[in-house]
């Protein structure tokens, strides 16, 4: 592609491509981490918005008669400039709760087995995290590449444009109760991935209430503590295909949130 022998109508759609792309390259899940250097993610933004751009030209999502609707005054373009952002935001915003749940469920393990304390600075955060939580976080980026997540989210990247034309922005009820929902989600999926350690945790807890009557003089504050962490640990090892099964079922229930939020979203 030669810039130089382009219209201003071509420009300006090529731009809010990358305005849309640029943003959601941000926020989006392994591409967007904090730990990936900006000028990466510049140079990904382009990359894919000038390997796009043609194909969705020749595919209708782009119609360069558009652009001279929406750029014939200021106040029109700078409304879809922001538009774009906004989709931009939105929609990285909603691929990164996913792993917001998966990070909650690990700080919910972690305060059943009596690691809350247990805290390291972790980079993609960028502030202090529960040990166990970057352990499933780590887990969760790799059963998403596993699933081909990655290729999901260049697909969903696509469809935003179909679903989702340029200068189109919605705010409607059904778009604030999709997103409610994507956001409620997060706290069920946590609850439903730390069950299991929650339920084995409560048990273990009985057991030391009935010894604490029982045995009066037996020191549950030290027992409690080792022996927390030690059946937390069997558990969690135990129930590891069963974590990964369930990180592979909440992708999946995600994906087609997503997908029924992109179209809300885009008003159709």
């Amino acid at each position: 592609m030669i810039f130089s022998s382009w219209s201003v109508e071509e420009l300006l759609s090529f731009f809010m491509v990358l305005m849309r792309i640029g943003v959601l390259i941000a926020l989006l899940p392994i591409f967007g981490d904090k730990v990936v250097p900006p000028t990466v993610k510049v140079l990904l933004s382009i990359t894919f918005a000038a390997v796009l751009f043609p194909i969705l030209r020749e595919g209708g999502a782009i119609r360069i008669e558009d652009a001279r609707a929406w750029s014939d005054t200021t106040g029109h373009l700078v409304l879809t400039i922001a538009s774009e952002v906004m989709v931009g935001l939105t929609i990285g915003f909603a691929s990164q709760l996913v792993f917001h749940s998966i990070h909650v469920a690990g700080d919910f393990m972690a305060q059943f087995m009596g690691l809350s304390m247990a805290n390291q600075y972790d980079p993609h955060q960028e502030t202090q995290t529960a040990v166990l939580g970057q352990l499933l976080s780590a887990l969760a980026m790799l059963t998403f590449l596993a699933v081909d997540g990655h290729h999901l989210l260049f697909r969903a990247m696509v469809e935003t444009f179909y679903t989702i034309p340029q200068g189109h922005f919605v705010v409607n009820e059904a778009y604030k109760n999709s997103l409610i929902h994507l956001a409620g989600n997060t706290l069920l999926f946590g609850v439903q991935l730390a069950a299991p350690m929650a339920a084995c945790m409560m048990l273990v807890n009985i057991v030391y209430g009935i010894l604490g009557k029982a045995l009066p003089q037996l020191n549950l504050l030290t027992l409690s503590m080792a022996s927390g962490c030690f059946i937390g640990g069997m558990v969690l090892l135990i129930s590891y295909p069963s974590i990964q099964n369930g990180m592979t079922n909440i992708f999946s229930v995600y994906f087609d949130d997503l997908k029924q939020f992109m179209v809300v979203y885009g008003g159709k």
